[in-house]
């Protein structure tokens, strides 16, 4: 006999596309995660995040968001066993340092998730920053007019892939979304 599965594609994401997908920004420290179903019996888990950076949306001293599925596994009062979230959506730790590119709540459930899932969320440990996915195609094929970035910024679009400098990113984030380099141009998808 065989289970039905969730599965989940998910496709490469460069910086350029967390900018343009993302409603906030946000680094912080997770403060708190639980888990539950929400009143139309929506499993959830939801993450609140001690802010120590807005680098796009409303400043706020805490960042809290709710997204699909369970933190971890559970058997319901009917004896069936709910697996938790679908694979490649990110898992929360608390205390874990990390920065998130948030896609706007949905309309209707109010969740809410990283853009690319596991694209989206940063980690950060000892002064560096790697996703879920080793940052392989973060800088990939991405273009940005001469001039905009320094030495620092510079090697880090260099990396292919694994860890980049935690800071050198943070502050580049800063000065993508203030000048508004997407939207304006001056840093896109490379045509393939």
């Amino acid at each position: 006999a065989s289970l039905p599965g969730q599965a989940t594609s998910v496709q490469q994401m460069s910086v350029v596309d967390l900018l343009a997908h993302s409603q906030d920004i946000v680094a912080g420290r997770v403060e708190k995660v639980t888990d539950g179903f929400d009143a139309k019996g929506v499993p959830y888990t939801e993450v609140t995040l001690r802010v120590t950076d807005t680098i796009r949306g409303t400043p706020g001293e805490t960042y809290t968001f709710r997204q699909f599925g369970l933190d971890k596994p559970r058997t319901l009062p009917d004896g069936r066993v709910y697996l938790g979230r679908p694979q490649g959506w990110p898992r929360w730790r608390k205390d874990e340092a990390a920065i998130l590119f948030m896609y706007p709540k949905a309309r209707r459930t109010g969740l809410q998730t990283t853009v690319g899932l596991g694209y989206g969320k940063v980690s950060m440990l000892d002064d560096v920053a790697m996703n879920a996915y080793d940052n392989t195609g973060l800088f990939t094929n991405v273009e940005v007019k001469r001039g905009l970035l320094g030495s620092e910024e510079q090697a880090m679009f260099d990396t292919t892939h694994g860890p980049v400098a935690a800071d050198t990113l943070r502050k580049f984030l800063h000065r993508a979304v203030d000048g508004n380099w997407v939207k304006n141009g001056s840093m896109t998808n490379a045509k393939r």
